[in-house]
């Protein structure tokens, strides 16, 4: 017997035929696969799109943009709604494969195992999942296909989620709206004495955050931020490397980023961590 698959993606200022995942969501929809997608547009516009006629498709738009948390919160209820097995988590912005989706709908869902996530990589590089039993950084280990019991991170994106979850976690975090939520999400699950399980699939996804010069103050002073409330509330063993990178990382800014307002930020993050110590 199939599970029945509930996938959320999140739009924004992005049209869902845009995403390159469209022609895949398209075909399983269209072929009556038990699957549900559940569309949460944070575009300043709403949009129209042939699937939203589809009975399996449910379509929110939100002009506010309150980010991914609450589209989530919303996802999470559909997925109750449909009696959904597993609600697949998906960007805008990831490639998937039809075989991914069918690897779900075939998955043996075991008690133990909090979140099932595949290989992701953006721009020819691994970036996810990552070991978080340290402090996420440029050394970090990228696990291979396999069940884990040590701590793991992966993005949002990819990430599936069985309903047992998803009962446990009760919603997702309101205080991380957007950035540092699959920190959050990844650190409950193993609060939650979950098990993380890597699939043998491929996703690629594309992170502009890995590169600072296109990313705005505006969108770095979202990141700078969530990240201290994570180390400072939760992840609490990491605050004290979670110092030394931003220190580190002020300097490689300096050295590379051509907006100094980049730089100057994170070093006054440094600087109020600090004094708080």
């Amino acid at each position: 017997m199939k599970n029945k698959l509930v996938i959320a993606m999140v739009l924004y200022q992005t049209k869902l035929a845009q995403s390159p995942s469209y022609t895949c969501l398209s075909h399983f929809i269209k072929a009556d696969k038990p699957v549900h997608l559940f569309i949460y547009d944070n575009s300043d516009q709403e949009q129209e799109d042939e699937l939203f006629q589809h009975s399996s498709v449910h379509y929110v738009h939100d002009g506010t943009n309150p980010g991914l948390a609450k589209a989530y919160n919303e996802a999470k209820n559909y997925c109750t709604e449909v009696e959904g097995d597993l609600l697949l988590l998906l960007d805008q912005d990831t490639g998937i494969e039809e075989s991914y989706l069918e690897t779900l709908l075939q998955l043996n869902i075991v008690k133990e195992i909090g979140a099932y996530v595949p290989i992701v990589s953006s721009h020819g590089r691994q970036i996810s999942p990552v070991a978080s039993d340290r402090y996420i950084g440029r050394n970090s280990a990228y696990p291979k296909a396999g069940i884990y019991s040590e701590k793991l991170m992966s993005i949002n994106s990819g990430t599936v989620l069985p309903k047992e979850t998803l009962v446990l976690l009760e919603e997702f975090n309101l205080e991380f709206p957007l950035d540092f939520l699959d920190h959050w999400l990844f650190w409950k699950i193993n609060q939650l004495h979950k098990n993380i399980c890597v699939l043998d699939e491929h996703l690629t996804h594309d992170l502009s955050v890995l590169d600072y010069s296109a990313v705005s103050l505006e969108r770095y002073e979202s990141i700078i931020r969530a990240e201290s409330l994570f180390y400072q509330k939760y992840d609490q063993d990491k605050l004290a490397e979670h110092k030394k990178h931003l220190l580190f990382r002020t300097i490689k800014q300096f050295l590379r980023v051509k907006n100094k307002n980049i730089w100057r930020r994170t070093f006054l993050e440094y600087r109020t961590l600090s004094k708080g110590k």
